[in-house]
């Protein structure tokens, strides 16, 4: 996913390299060496995987090289242009520190904006967010070439801001393409997506992952790296948010308080509890019913098929192993769908978070006892 230029630097603008996508990069430069570029482009799949960190690294690419221009020859005839082997770009490029900085004229973000009215940001994005691209497209491009919008993410658009763009793409400009990044594409327009190319994202290898991690984090330990590869599930923003949120650190306590069970100690259930529902640790809290929940569906999948899961952590398979035997299938089924709704109603009614976090396992040792 990103390599960035600094620590600080993490939003997907200043991505330096992409690991684990070739095949999609390979796809957009198949259609501007054939000079098809298509002026719709959907950038989908799970959330942190680098769909963002791809859009800008193709905005730069247009940006940078305006593909499609002709070069003319000594008698005015068009030359044939080099293929472009890569969406690389000199980061000491004038356009790309433009791009970076958010000042470049043919680039236009479309994303959610703060209700002025409230001070919040907004849920969705609405029309006017999307009436700024429609002026940007009406306008004569500000420095040639083309002209770039990224819309992150399209799912997020409400009706009317989606009826919107998808005039944008009925009658598209000359020289200007739309990147559309979406976590969940089935909630856009069907007319939308059929009016674009489509990039399809998939989860990176365990072995690109850990690429991702040692260039970000050379000093990181071997063991930890491997374990932050296995919990983020092939997304690189979901590993580098554990790190920052000391996500194997997290999952070692876990794992120490799950392993006697059917028995629990309370004492300690009780200061997990006591630390993950501190209205400070919100992003402990949450990564702690994604790592509790993930134990149960790979828990679940090695109780149905025998066989421990590819996702699985090291040393878990064995404790896996040990506590699945302690009910049916059935039960565990029933636990994981009462901690999904749990967590749930947490939220949706603000309940204690650490009367959540006990309930919890209160309840696993209750299956684990029946």
């Amino acid at each position: 996913m990103l390599m960035d230029k600094e620590a600080l630097h993490d939003h997907p603008r200043f991505t330096q390299a992409l690991i684990g996508h070739e095949v999609a990069e390979r796809q957009f430069l198949e259609a501007v060496n054939g000079e098809r570029i298509h002026h719709g482009w959907l950038i989908s799949g799970p959330k942190g995987i680098g769909k963002a960190s791809l859009a800008w690294r193709i905005a730069k690419f247009l940006l940078v090289n305006n593909p499609g221009k002709e070069d003319a020859g000594l008698f005015g005839e068009a030359l044939p242009a080099e293929p472009f082997h890569s969406l690389s770009t000199d980061n000491e490029n004038d356009a790309v520190a433009r791009v970076e900085a958010g000042g470049h004229g043919g680039l236009f973000l479309v994303e959610r904006s703060e209700n002025e009215k409230t001070g919040k940001m907004r849920n969705d994005i609405v029309i006017d967010d999307v009436r700024g691209l429609i002026k940007f497209f009406s306008q004569t491009a500000a420095e040639g070439g083309w002209r770039v919008a990224i819309v992150d993410a399209a799912d997020e658009l409400n009706v009317n801001a989606a009826n919107a763009l998808l005039k944008i793409l009925e009658e598209p400009p000359e020289k200007a393409i739309l990147l559309l990044v979406a976590h969940s594409p089935g909630k856009l327009l069907p007319t939308i997506k059929s009016r674009c190319r489509s990039l399809a994202l998939k989860p990176l290898q365990n072995d690109s992952l850990s690429a991702v991690l040692a260039m970000r984090y050379p000093d990181m330990d071997i063991a930890e790296m491997n374990a932050i590869s296995m919990m983020a599930e092939g997304a690189p923003g979901r590993a580098v948010e554990l790190v920052s949120q000391g996500g194997s650190g997290l999952y070692r306590e876990l794992a120490a308080l799950l392993a006697p069970l059917p028995r629990l100690d309370m004492v300690n259930v009780h200061a997990f509890a006591a630390k993950l529902g501190a209205i400070k640790a919100d992003a402990e809290y949450r990564l702690f019913v994604q790592m509790l929940t993930g134990w149960l569906q790979r828990l679940i999948r090695q109780y149905v098929t025998g066989q421990a899961a590819d996702d699985i952590m090291p040393g878990e398979s064995e404790q896996i192993t040990r506590i699945s035997a302690l009910a049916r299938v059935d039960q565990w089924l029933d636990l994981w769908e009462k901690v999904g709704h749990l967590t749930a109603r947490a939220d949706a009614v603000n309940l204690d978070r650490k009367q959540v976090i006990i309930s919890i396992f209160a309840s696993l040792k209750a299956t684990t006892q029946a």
